[in-house]
């Protein structure tokens, strides 16, 4: 995995957190959203990146990222929702 990848996954990562921050209007904050984002893709694209599925193309890195941020947000969000109508149980 290249330097470039790295680079690419944290700034889309970065992104989809950026957008989720703004479409939820969540009570967390900016920078959470951004650092689950950032995590999620990076982890993503190690994985894709290591298991060889892809090679390393520049979409291929895109996708992988997207995927990985939106997914690991996606968690997150609904984690954070699951918990908050218990609490009110």
């Amino acid at each position: 995995m290249s330097v470039q990848d790295w680079i690419l996954a944290g700034m889309t990562g970065f992104i989809v957190g950026w957008i989720a921050n703004n479409l939820t209007k969540s009570r967390y904050s900016a920078i959470i959203n951004m650092f689950v984002g950032i995590f999620g893709a990076i982890l993503m694209t190690f994985f894709i990146h290591i298991l060889d599925i892809y090679p390393d193309r520049f979409y291929t890195t895109l996708r992988a990222a997207g995927a990985g941020s939106a997914g690991l947000l996606a968690l997150f969000h609904l984690t954070r929702a699951i918990e908050k109508v218990n609490v009110k149980k």
